[in-house]
């Protein structure tokens, strides 16, 4: 333990190359398996590194490091470091996991304060053997180190090659890794932490750097706040969904590429897909994004105030991804056409809209399952632009209609998503929650669609100051800020 322990030569100079995998990809179990595999003497892997000048960088064996690393400072995510590193910032659903591994940890296997007291006096009656004999290993053991040699080349190359075997890299590791010095991968990590933790972006100039975080801040809030949490209490929901990495890079890379190309797959004419030498085009990229956002939600007079609760959650709190997207995708397109007429033609059928969503959660969450995941955004956008423009929904919103243009063939028998058991689950909860407050929820007396007063709201006066009107309680409502934007105008 010498190697990691307090007086550490090696643990100051360890660096995680911009080419490594995020280190959270272990669940408790895992790191729990990994402590007593180590304590107990078993068989662990070597740790790969590669040596650069003052430096010392992990190729493979990130995440033993870290769980050893964590055990040793009692830090799983919510420690002194990680306070320091996160400026302070800590998640409520970070604290919470790490608040559940500290105890499955000191329950299981003990604290390493109490393995440290241990290591440093001899026996005494009535300590647990097991306990005495792993504060032995503890004592003794080190880490096996294995080194690569030759350049960075070399290193990345032997990074992937070692990660296509034990635990793979998935699918979004994979593609944030390979898309690391383009603004869609610089730009989403920067959102995911709000500008904090480590800082992807600072090969470049100050003022750049502070342009990140500056705009990823806010971009962070417009998308993932407040924290999502369950089971669903309030209204107030994240039009994003959860921020937790795992779950909200695909989703932010995604989104990033659908608002700026329209397009999921690599365009290399995009500057998203171009290396970025300077920040200048990470910079570009959380701008565009901002402004498809404040479309979205915000007080801004382009506002549509889209109350997230209808449009990008199931019955039972569930983010809809692919909905969230899609949607992004529509409202984008019309942006860099310039097309105003699409907006003004949302607010006259916005409450159709809303009304078929609210009336078919279920039908929508059973047919997204049916529908192939690299079809699902075509054809979300296709039912969202019709229903907008007026080629959708003409007679209504019948089941048969949704299904036909989403291209799902067959019939669909639409029922709860909720499953009753004999106590209330966390799903029973929320969609009771959701269900009753939207009855109760404030509608924008200009479209007569759900207004989110908590981040979308404006305040109007019924009878206009140009007329004589007053700023008096009788005389304001709250409606969306797109659609005052609007009124007097046609």
């Amino acid at each position: 333990m010498q190697q990691l322990g307090p007086d550490s030569f090696l643990v100051p100079t360890l660096r995680k190359p911009d080419f490594q995998r995020e280190t959270n990809h272990w669940n408790g179990d895992q790191v729990v398996t990994f402590l007593k595999s180590f304590l107990d003497n078993e068989l662990v892997p070597s740790v790969i590194f590669w040596r650069s000048p003052g430096k010392i960088f992990v190729i493979d064996g990130a995440h033993r490091l870290s769980a050893l690393l964590a055990w040793i400072n009692d830090d799983y995510g919510d420690g002194h470091i990680s306070k320091a590193f996160y400026g302070n910032k800590i998640s409520n659903e970070q604290q919470a996991a790490a608040e559940s591994l500290r105890k499955k940890i000191n329950r299981e296997i003990g604290s390493f304060k109490a393995f440290y007291d241990l290591m440093r006096n001899s026996k005494s009656a009535g300590e647990d053997e097991v306990q005495l004999q792993r504060a032995d290993n503890a004592r003794v053991r080190n880490l096996d180190l294995q080194w690569v040699e030759g350049d960075a080349e070399k290193a990345e190359s032997s990074f992937f090659k070692i990660n296509k075997q034990g635990t793979a890299l998935d699918k979004t590791e994979e593609r944030l890794l390979r898309l690391r010095n383009f603004p869609i991968a610089i730009a989403s990590r920067s959102v995911v932490r709000a500008g904090a933790g480590h800082k992807y972006w600072s090969k470049f100039n100050e003022p750049y750097r502070n342009e990140i975080e500056v705009l990823s801040k806010e971009l962070h809030g417009l998308l993932f706040s407040p924290e999502l949490q369950f089971p669903i209490k309030t209204l107030n929901l994240p039009h994003g969904g959860k921020s937790s990495p795992i779950s909200a890079y695909n989703l932010l890379m995604d989104t990033f590429s659908y608002a700026i190309t329209g397009a999921e797959k690599t365009e290399e004419k995009s500057y998203l897909y171009q290396e970025d030498v300077d920040g200048s085009g990470t910079v570009k990229a959380l701008k565009d994004l901002t402004k498809v956002m404040k479309r979205i939600t915000g007080n801004g007079i382009e506002s549509l105030g889209l109350h997230p609760a209808v449009y990008f959650y199931s019955q039972t709190g569930k983010h809809w991804d692919m909905i969230f997207i899609s949607l992004v995708n529509v409202i984008s397109k019309a942006l860099r056409d310039n097309n105003n007429i699409f907006f003004k033609k949302f607010k006259e059928r916005r409450k159709t809209i809303e009304a078929i969503f609210l009336k078919n959660k279920s039908l929508i969450s059973q047919a997204n399952v049916l529908i192939h995941s690299k079809h699902r955004i075509e054809r979300w956008s296709k039912l969202l632009d019709g229903a907008v423009n007026g080629t959708a929904f003409i007679n209504g919103a019948t089941q048969e209609e949704i299904l036909s243009i989403l291209g799902v063939a067959g019939k669909i028998v639409a029922g709860s998503e909720v499953d009753a058991g004999d106590a209330f689950s966390d799903n029973v909860k929320s969609a009771a929650y959701l269900a009753k407050s939207l009855e109760a929820a404030h509608l924008c007396p200009l479209c007569e669609g759900y207004v989110q007063a908590e981040k979308s709201v404006s305040y109007d006066h019924i009878n206009a100051k140009a007329n004589g009107g007053k700023g008096g309680l009788d005389n304001i409502q709250l409606t969306h800020p797109y659609c005052n934007s609007l009124k007097g105008s046609a």
